[in-house]
């Protein structure tokens, strides 16, 4: 199916349908079965959304000057939109996801009497909660973590990209973090335009013009998705400065749920991040640092090589960590299926992003996601120092050197 649109002296085309993924293959039997959608009723759910044409009109832009000067540098050339090269890469997750029939099978090591761990029921404890849905959690989250390969993005897709760069990307992303925040959206609208964009970036090549119209269409989709009072399209028009019209971004949505296949229900990180945390039930801090850190995951295209669910585990275990705490515990490896050996390299890549993002607010180069950690309503927790790689890497290797010895206790 061949489509051209020509809005504004730019055009775009799309010639070929979407890449089909080995997974959505392998898995298809899955695409019958729905999930129940979880809502996130955290401390960041908006009252009283604000205009942003009021925040403009009144001096407050939503584009930071050095902003505004990045995302120019986006728009560089009006050229087309068209089909990338096939990847020869295969979406295959980054580590060996455990057998979900069988929850105990860890490290291919089957925990049998011999190795027994104490681990808490948290679901037993909510039995008498309805909303808890405590007796199909397990089921819910197994379906999760099978579904979390089905609509995964290609992790090296900007080396399709012959006009767009991880620079170009972490600009944009950290921009829609602004818009998110200006409109009070809830946190999973930004975790499902994130997965949009790359999702849609990992099938179709796009013009650096074009970058922040698919970036803002992403946002415009997943709004009206997941928020009770989605803004509408003219507050998106105008959150561009008027670069892209109305008919634009229709003609654009239209467009990206066809490379979508319109399938939006997506397992993000913040999915499992809610499950984890409810499992070890969290203090506000433990919650928003957590959250702090999976939110970071966003920022750097790097992080695809990584599934959902594992950056979650590796958030959790980083939080606990910062904050000096038992980073991971028998309760939390039953309820993930993941052992500190299986997202070592997930932990160590994030520390390192911390460090990274805790760099650049310093310098004031990209301090959306810093700057609103650093509030009080989120206990400032982005102003709290990033741990040493050599710190953590030394505490990883401590933890898989007891699970290692463990295990052989066990076969003996």
């Amino acid at each position: 199916m061949n489509q051209q649109y020509n809005r504004a002296g730019s055009s775009f085309g799309v010639q070929a349908p979407p890449v089909t993924y080995s997974q959505e293959l392998l898995l298809s039997h899955l695409s019958k079965n729905s999930a129940a959608s979880q809502q996130d009723v955290s401390k960041g759910t908006s009252t009283g959304r604000v205009m942003l044409a009021d925040l403009t009109n009144n001096g407050q832009s939503l584009q930071r000057t050095a902003d505004r000067k990045a995302l120019s540098q986006l728009s560089a050339q009006p050229t087309s939109f068209s089909q990338p090269q096939r990847s020869q890469h295969s979406y295959a997750p980054s580590i060996p996801h455990a057998a979900f029939s069988d929850p105990r099978i860890i490290d291919g090591v089957r925990q049998s009497g011999e190795r027994k761990k104490a681990w808490i029921d948290v679901d037993a404890l909510n039995h008498d909660d309805p909303q808890a849905v405590s007796h199909y959690a397990c089921s819910i989250f197994e379906y999760l973590r099978e579904a979390e390969l089905l609509r995964r993005p290609n992790p090296d897709y900007i080396s399709t990209q012959p006009e767009i760069n991880s620079k170009m990307r972490t600009i944009l992303v950290d921009w829609l973090v602004e818009v998110s925040e200006e409109y009070r959206m809830v946190p999973d609208t930004l975790y499902y335009a994130v997965n949009f964009l790359d999702r849609v970036l990992s099938v179709q090549r796009v013009a650096r013009s074009q970058l922040q119209l698919v970036g803002i269409t992403c946002m415009w989709i997943a709004a009206k998705y997941e928020e009770i009072y989605p803004p509408n399209v003219s507050e998106f028009s105008y959150i561009t400065d008027n670069t892209y019209s109305r008919e634009q971004l229709v003609a654009m949505e239209e467009d990206i749920l066809k490379k979508l296949k319109y399938e939006l229900t997506v397992p993000t990180a913040k999915t499992f991040l809610r499950r984890l945390l409810q499992v070890c039930n969290p203090d506000d801090q433990l919650h928003f640092v957590s959250n702090y850190l999976t939110e970071i995951s966003l920022m750097e295209a790097s992080m695809l090589n990584f599934l959902p669910s594992e950056i979650a585990a590796a958030a959790v275990y980083l939080a606990n960590l910062i904050l000096a705490r038992a980073p991971w515990s028998p309760t939390l490896e039953h309820y993930s299926y993941y052992t500190p050996g299986q997202f070592a390299d997930c932990v160590e890549a994030l520390a390192e992003l911390h460090i990274q993002v805790n760099s650049r607010a310093q310098g004031g180069e990209l301090t959306a996601l810093y700057d609103k950690y650093s509030h009080s309503k989120f206990l400032s927790v982005s102003r709290v120092s990033p741990l040493p790689m050599t710190v953590v890497s030394q505490h990883l290797a401590m933890m898989m050197s007891e699970n290692s010895t463990s295990i052989v206790s066990a076969r003996g």
